[in-house]
């Protein structure tokens, strides 16, 4: 009985010193971490870059950024979907060295979260009373489920 005792205690104490001196052995990481898979969609945005539609300063008007990427690896951004629209239909109005085939992608930005979303997964609101920089604008939402009825 004396003996079992001690081997108790012999293990309790090894276990105690193992733990003191390795404490991340036992230790949940909780930190998180960007999946490698997940990448960067947005360019970033300076407080130089103007809309190429109406010459806004895009920087100031951080919900409403939208951005056109094209093949070459340039970018356009715009103060809000309205710019954005107008540009798409017809690109080489407003830069003459765009063609809309070289169009790679095309980023809105979710209305509640504010993340970068693509913008043929986008859902949108017409219509509402919601202001942007230019008037009336488009509301993008990520999913249906988010787009309140209040529109």
């Amino acid at each position: 009985m004396n003996r079992s005792r001690r081997n108790c205690v012999k293990i309790l104490v090894f276990s105690s010193i193992t733990l003191l001196l390795v404490p991340d052995t036992w230790a949940l990481d909780l930190s998180r971490k960007k999946k490698s898979t997940e990448r960067k969609l947005y360019i970033t945005v300076t407080k130089k870059d103007r809309c190429p539609v109406c010459g806004m300063f895009v920087h100031p008007y951080q919900k409403w950024i939208t951005q056109i990427q094209f093949k070459d690896g340039s970018h356009h951004s715009f103060d809000g979907m309205k710019c954005m629209c107008r540009f798409y239909i017809d690109p080489g109005k407003y830069d003459a060295t765009k063609k809309k085939q070289d169009i790679k992608l095309v980023l809105v930005r979710d209305y509640y979260t504010l993340k970068f979303i693509r913008h043929d997964t986008a859902f949108y609101v017409v219509g509402s009373d919601v202001f942007g920089p230019m008037g009336h604008e488009l509301i993008p939402f990520d999913s249906e489920k988010e787009m309140p009825a209040l529109f």
